[in-house]
């Protein structure tokens, strides 16, 4: 296969897997912690890449050491995204969670371009405004549907709901500047093994911290229900990410955000099996319209880049 192939295959597996898993966890979290799969998903994690790493690329230390100031700022995003992020699935319809999260990041691109923040970026064209207005609208569609209580998952409490629809969207913004910071020392010689070891180390801290001292006892399975949930939410937390890497590494711009688009069609479509929840039209309708409007974007944005505008 050709590193594109390649990196459109890992896009496409990780949309599959990220409809899994968010539809998995969002039962899951009902009678497990999720500072629990927390830590037991990203200490597996840590162990693995740093392992790697050691061994196929001992320099990747060196380098890391350099950019420490980076390494510290990946390792704050990424906890504040992949809390954020769990909170919201332990709360809300995932669906919901799936597309607030994945939308919050060309929302943010198109913010710190229009900062000036990246050097040489093409202004948006003003179709490509108007598709990114729709997805907005989008977003803020699905916040008030849950607010109004008609989402698939109903019954909430309104300032959890609140809390939960923060963590799902600023999740999303956080994982962007992380996904950008990674990608500036991957681009300096660090692997992506080097890289992911060192990123969920501050989310390990985090988590084990506030469930010792905060979790429930009854929250906590036992001993065989939690080699499993070790061995799931490795593969479907941690794998991910990796695939994500891989893909945006390897893919077209375009391309790459096609298929990550595809995420919250696939959590809608196999949510459909959680007899927590009920089919939610209102949740269709605004996750199809995100889907339209984000590829719609992408494709104005490559566009105008080809044509140098």
């Amino acid at each position: 296969m050709s590193p594109s192939q390649i990196g459109l295959a890992a896009l496409f597996a990780f949309a599959l897997f990220q409809g899994v898993r968010d539809a998995l966890f969002g039962n899951v979290f009902q009678s497990v912690s999720f500072l629990l799969v927390a830590v037991l998903s990203f200490g597996v994690s840590t162990a693995v890449f740093l392992r790697i790493a050691a061994v196929r690329y001992p320099r990747d230390f060196r380098l890391l050491a350099a950019y420490a100031g980076k390494v510290a700022w990946i390792n704050v995003s990424t906890a504040a995204a992949w809390l954020g992020f769990l909170y919201a699935l332990r709360h809300l319809e995932p669906a919901v969670v799936a597309t607030l999260y994945n939308g919050a990041g060309p929302l943010t691109i198109l913010a710190i371009a229009a900062a000036g923040k990246v050097p040489g970026a093409a202004k948006p064209v003003r179709l490509e405004l108007l598709a990114y207005a729709g997805l907005a609208a989008a977003l803020a569609g699905l916040a008030l549907i849950v607010l109004m209580d008609r989402s698939g998952l109903t019954g909430g409490e309104p300032w959890v709901q609140v809390s939960a629809l923060a963590g799902a969207f600023f999740g999303g913004v956080f994982i962007t500047a992380s996904y950008l910071t990674t990608r500036q020392i991957n681009d300096a010689g660090v692997s992506t093994e080097g890289a992911l070891g060192v990123s969920f180390l501050l989310t390990l801290l985090i988590a084990a911290v506030l469930e010792c001292g905060d979790g429930s006892a009854a929250m906590r399975p036992g001993l065989a229900d939690g080699v499993w949930l070790t061995g799931v939410s490795f593969v479907l937390i941690v794998l991910p990410a990796l695939l994500v890497r891989i893909g945006v590494k390897r893919s077209s711009p375009l391309a790459a955000n096609v298929f990550r688009t595809l995420g919250p069609v696939c959590v809608f479509a196999v949510q459909q099996v959680d007899g927590r929840l009920s089919f939610s039209g209102a949740t269709l309708l605004c996750v199809l319209m995100f889907f339209v409007c984000s590829i719609a974007a992408s494709a104005l944005r490559f566009w105008g880049e080809r044509n140098g505008k």
